[in-house]
């Protein structure tokens, strides 16, 4: 325990001192605009062109994740920075090389203080602040992270959940498809991380455009999706914004299963009021890093709900292996380049001792959303293909059924 919380402070304590600096970028005059400004604008190179109008500015940087090259960092936060061109207009300007299909984040300095894109209302929470988003498309993955202004596009409810129990309420995200209420669907929960809350799969996931785009593209069946705030600290949801440093000394908080004692009540809170089909085989629920954990633990704790389990990342310890019984089918998600890659396969061996249906995906990735953006992509595939075989069967039942008592 010790180990694993030395480990996640040094992760922040060393985020602020990964930037470096560069050389000013040379741009055309052409990238000056005085009529409008865009930004971030990806051009057809995949390039980004990122712009900001500070007239008063004596010197101005763009920091982001899309200048390294190779982020080995625990949780992804690598960062470096570049001295911006200021335009006669007053509008400062950066064009980057042709960069890998991928979501980055970035901020501007303009004379020392830190600020978002102004003209960019895409951003999400890191750590302790901010960032302003930018997603090049160009490849499988990445095309499903971006606004492909998709047909079929869901909503997003904002619901808060108040437990008997613990006399806590908790901010909930449901993502519906479209005209969801029209029909019963699959219910998927989604779990964050220690650093996040019952935003971070919309912001930090794009789930919200990856459910649009697979839905329109016929990739996945239309789901419900639900995305919980599972900080057990957290009292009142909408009057706090949660950090990585506070949740960090927390930890042990996390641990006594306060979240997970609770999950009944907000399990029937949607149960009772969205169209979700009943039937255990057609509930899935999927967490990454801690979240993973607490996923595990409601699988243990209740195995009437759900018969699929997804583990991204999963932060488990050697000693507190939650297991998960035999009824139950298990996907583990884990790269090489995870700081957490041992206890995921320890895991994987655990569920192979006692007899659990699983699948091991082991990938190259790193403990960031870089490789929980793809997880979740893969993971929704496969059970959406699952879940369909589990209707089919369902459907075959009911016709026998019919046949043999007209017989």
């Amino acid at each position: 325990m010790k180990k694993i919380l030395f480990i996640l402070l040094a992760s922040v304590l060393s985020f602020n001192h990964l930037f470096s600096q560069d050389t000013i970028n040379v741009l055309p005059d052409t990238l000056c605009v005085s009529r409008s400004i865009l930004s971030p604008e990806i051009t057809a190179d995949s390039c980004i062109i990122f712009r900001l109008y500070a007239p008063n500015a004596k010197h101005v940087k763009v920091v982001s994740d899309c200048f390294v090259k190779s982020d080995k960092s625990w949780f992804g936060g690598q960062m470096k920075q570049r001295k911006m061109r200021k335009c006669a207009d007053g509008v400062w300007t950066y064009k980057t090389k042709k960069l890998k299909p991928e979501v980055y984040n970035y901020r501007f300095v303009v004379d020392g203080e830190w600020t978002e894109d102004p003209l960019n209302a895409d951003s999400t929470h890191v750590l302790l602040h901010k960032e302003s988003v930018a997603a090049v498309g160009g490849s499988e993955y990445a095309d499903l992270y971006t606004e492909q202004h998709a047909p079929l596009s869901g909503t997003i409810d904002t619901v808060e959940v108040y437990s008997e129990e613990q006399q806590v309420s908790r901010m909930v995200l449901v993502y519906l498809p479209y005209n969801a209420r029209t029909d019963s669907l699959p219910l998927l929960y989604l779990l964050h991380g220690i650093s996040g809350d019952e935003t971070s799969w919309i912001e930090a996931g794009r789930v919200k455009q990856i459910l649009d785009n697979m839905i329109s593209q016929q990739l996945i069946q239309p789901m419900i999706v639900v995305m919980p705030d599972c900080n057990a600290m957290n009292k009142i949801a909408p009057k706090r914004r949660t950090n990585l440093m506070r949740n960090i000394f927390n930890y042990p908080i996390l641990n006594i299963g306060d979240f997970e004692k609770a999950f009944p009540t907000m399990y029937q809170y949607i149960l009772d009021r969205y169209p979700v089909k009943r039937e255990r085989e057609l509930h899935t629920i999927a967490g990454l890093s801690s979240g993973a954990k607490q996923a595990a633990n409601i699988v243990r704790d209740y195995p009437y709900m759900f018969y699929t389990l997804g583990l991204f990342s999963p932060v488990v310890h050697r000693e507190q292996l939650p297991t998960v019984g035999e009824d139950i089918r298990v996907f583990v998600f884990i790269g090489k380049g995870d700081l957490f890659y041992a206890t995921g396969k320890d895991y994987a061996k655990m569920l192979k001792k006692q007899h659990t249906e699983y699948e091991l995906h082991q990938t190259q990735g790193g403990h960031t959303w870089k490789s929980w953006r793809t997880y979740i992509i893969d993971f929704m595939k496969i059970t959406s293909a699952l879940d369909e075989q589990a209707e089919q069967m369902e459907m075959e039942m009911k016709m026998n059924e019919e046949s043999s008592t007209n017989k």
